[in-house]
């Protein structure tokens, strides 16, 4: 037994093994077979990993440059918006204006009317030379300061002339600037259009640089996907939290308050209810009392994968701001369809005190809008082959924000 424990340990010394004779030289291919299979299979481990990351960095260049075409357009397109929006503002100004002008100038008939009658008086009762002198007048302005003169129209009857003769002035030299004005929007818009058209060519010949990488552009999008339902989830479940707790907030406002109208009296609840409702004076729009920020995000996720369309302010396609337009007109506010006049609107918020249902606003200028979501996210019609989706808010070209509902 001794023996044979004394041959075994030298055994386990490969020198002895390769000096024992056949096991040795059964082994040694056995283990070269080995060595070789672990360093092919090293390599196509290796070998896949490069190429998937090399297709992955390529698509993704591809991507980024889209991404950069894209808010090259998107900037085109709020810049169309901004134009579209003051061209209508200035139309509407220019209506307003001529209706002024019209009445003022039916107010001067009236008096010039009266005037008639003033002069065919004087003539009838015999002061001919009163009426020399007023015919001898060379313009209407001149003809006033006559009868001035002879104190044959009141003072009354002069301001109101003088009031009315001014006023159309004043309203001409409006028509003639707001025309001026028009003419500059047109320009401006103009400007917008081959804009967005230059950008529109280069984002197509981008595309057709596309071609070729549709499989992992296809894969992108389907992890892309994939995140987003990830992303809706989460927020359509904060969103329904949110809601529920300004239900239960309302309800126990409204607890509160018939406790107070039982307490102070049903005249006290109503001075009480109308001071409340005056707290949205410092916004620049109208906000109803059933507005809530709450339903502003569930509107929004409503609406995840709608299509971007330049201009579109519709389920069928959205641009920026003709998303947070819609979303808001649903509870009730009327937003402009440009970002840069949506951050007028309401009152500017710091990036810390951002809220659900708060807008957020990007570039210098303001090229695009998107609604906070809390946590860090936003949802925005991002541009074209990406649509309404959720994305955190971008940190390098954030601008600003500002609260529609307080």
């Amino acid at each position: 037994m001794k023996r044979l424990r004394a041959r075994k340990r030298p055994g386990r010394d490969p020198i002895s093994i390769g000096t024992s004779g056949g096991i040795g030289r059964r082994l040694i291919p056995i283990l070269l077979i080995l060595a070789v299979i672990t360093l092919l299979c090293s390599e196509a481990v290796r070998a896949e990993p490069a190429a998937i990351t090399a297709a992955k960095q390529e698509a993704a260049a591809l991507e980024a440059r889209i991404d950069e075409l894209n808010e090259q357009l998107g900037a085109a397109v709020e810049d169309y918006n901004y134009a579209t929006e003051k061209l209508s503002q200035t139309q509407a100004a220019i209506k307003d204006k001529q209706a002024k002008l019209a009445q003022a100038e039916a107010d001067l008939g009236v008096l010039q009317a009266q005037l008639t009658e003033r002069v065919v008086g004087i003539y009838k009762q015999g002061h001919l030379g009163m009426l020399d002198t007023l015919v001898g007048a060379s313009s209407f302005s001149d003809l006033i300061n006559r009868l001035n003169l002879l104190e044959r129209v009141s003072a009354q009857d002069t301001e109101m002339l003088d009031q009315v003769a001014t006023y159309g002035d004043r309203v001409s030299n409006r028509q003639s600037e707001l025309a001026q004005q028009l003419e500059e929007e047109k320009v401006l818009l103009a400007g917008a259009e081959s804009a967005r058209a230059k950008v529109e060519e280069t984002l197509a010949a981008n595309q057709e640089a596309l071609k070729g990488k549709e499989a992992q552009i296809a894969q992108l999008q389907k992890e892309e996907a994939e995140r987003q339902a990830r992303l809706a989830a989460e927020a359509r479940a904060k969103a329904e939290a949110a809601r529920k707790a300004e239900e239960a907030r309302k309800a126990a406002a409204a607890a509160a308050a018939r406790q107070a109208a039982a307490a102070a009296g049903s005249s006290s609840s109503r001075s009480s209810s109308s001071g409340s409702s005056g707290g949205s004076s410092s916004v620049n729009v109208s906000v109803p009392d059933s507005a809530s920020t709450s339903d502003v995000v569930s509107i929004a996720m409503q609406y995840l994968g709608s299509r971007y369309v330049w201009a579109g302010a519709s389920p069928d396609g959205f641009d920026c701001s003709g998303f947070t337009m819609y979303v808001y007109r649903k509870v009730g506010i009327s937003l402009p369809h440009s970002s840069r006049m949506q951050y007028g609107v309401g009152r500017a918020i710091s990036q810390s005190e951002l809220r659900p249902g708060d807008l957020v606003f990007f570039y210098n200028p303001i090229h695009h809008v998107a609604i906070y979501i809390g946590d860090g996210k936003m949802i925005h019609a991002a541009g074209v082959g990406k649509g309404v989706r959720i994305d955190s808010v971008y940190r390098n070209s954030y601008y600003g924000a500002c609260r529609i509902i307080l």
